[in-house]
């Protein structure tokens, strides 16, 4: 079935529609839910919910074609009621941040290597720029999508998005320093004395800083990657086993 048949089956009541739904865009939502909550029970929860409000709300869809990231719409709000249930707020961090020069992919980084490099940095975004990326990048909603999706203008969602990269590519950087940088300049080292190995959102704007006041770290040669080289290596999260349809 395509959106708009789907969307038919289940105006009409016909079970078939909303499960056809469920396997064609589960995976991606539950995806998208278990990275704004960091749990894999609640993110289970939020996509059960999300299936189960969209039979309810079906009408309330105007363009049957908007189906995927009306989808998307209502699993943010589930989300975000489970975040304010539990009392977990966090703050947009909006103060400017110097821009890094983007540099080449290093052969020395390997697949499994990116693939962990891409999780840290992510870490050391704040939420919203998670959220953009996440619908952008792994949920592959190009920019009218991801703004239907956040319920803001498009051009908005187009800035959001632009922040974001930007941001991204900075955490990255900061990533490869942090790991292979201290050895080479001793107020990186000094910054990173006492690290735990977890790139916050503090750390990232520390060496982000430093970056664009050191001659040793602003090096390009001294850095492996490119947000545009690396988010490919972003995996997907499936549905966890025994997830129930909301169709059956």
């Amino acid at each position: 079935m395509d959106d708009r048949t789907m969307v038919a089956a289940i105006r009409a009541g016909d079970p078939r529609g909303l499960a056809a739904a469920y396997d064609a865009y589960a995976g991606q939502i539950y995806g998208y839910c278990r990275s704004v909550l960091h749990n894999s029970d609640a993110a289970a929860d939020a996509l059960q919910d999300t299936f189960v409000l969209a039979g309810k709300r079906i009408d309330q869809l105007r363009d049957p074609q908007r189906l995927r990231p009306w989808l998307y719409a209502i699993a943010r709000n589930e989300c975000r009621h489970q975040l304010r249930a539990k009392g977990r707020t966090t703050p947009l961090e909006e103060a400017d941040e110097p821009v890094d020069e983007a540099v080449d992919l290093g052969a020395r980084l390997r697949a499994e290597e990116i693939r962990t490099l891409v999780w840290e940095a992510f870490e050391g975004l704040n939420s919203r720029d998670r959220e953009v990326l996440e619908l952008s990048v792994r949920q592959d909603l190009d920019g009218a999508d991801v703004a239907a999706a956040l319920g803001i203008p498009r051009n908005h969602a187009h800035a959001l998005l632009s922040r974001a990269r930007q941001q991204f590519e900075n955490a990255v950087t900061a990533v490869i320093l942090a790991h292979h940088g201290r050895r080479d300049c001793a107020e990186l080292a000094r910054i990173l004395d006492g690290w735990d190995g977890t790139m916050t959102v503090l750390m990232r704007k520390r060496i982000t800083r430093h970056i664009g006041q050191c001659d040793i770290c602003d090096n390009p040669v001294r850095r492996d990657a490119r947000a545009s080289d690396v988010t490919h290596a972003v995996p997907g999260a499936p549905p966890p086993p025994g997830t129930p349809r909301s169709g059956t």
